[in-house]
C-alpha cells in the first residue's frame, strides 16, 4: 500500500549575505517559496533568508564509472 504525501515538507532557508549560513524548517507544500529575516550569526546582523532547495527530492543516478577516463598518474576524468 503506498504512503501518503505528508503535508509538510523540510526546506532550507540560506542567507542573502552569502556567509555560508543555513536555516532549516518546515513548510506546507502548497505555500509559495519563502523568505524570512532572520538573525545571522556570521554576519551579526539580521538578513534576508530565501529558499534555497528543498530538502527531500528524489535522489540522482549513481555514476557510471565503467566507461570513466583516466589519465596517467590514474585519476579519473568526467
Amino acid at each position: 500500500m503506498a504512503k501518503n504525501k505528508s503535508r509538510l515538507t523540510l526546506i532550507k532557508l540560506v542567507s542573502t549575505a552569502k556567509t555560508g549560513f543555513n536555516r532549516f524548517l518546515y513548510r506546507p507544500r502548497n505555500c509559495p517559496l519563502m523568505t524570512q529575516v532572520r538573525y545571522d550569526p556570521i554576519a551579526m546582523r539580521h538578513v534576508l533568508f530565501t529558499e534555497g532547495r528543498k530538502r527531500k527530492i528524489e535522489a540522482k543516478p549513481l555514476p557510471n564509472f565503467r566507461n570513466a577516463t583516466y589519465d596517467k598518474r590514474g585519476t579519473r576524468l568526467f
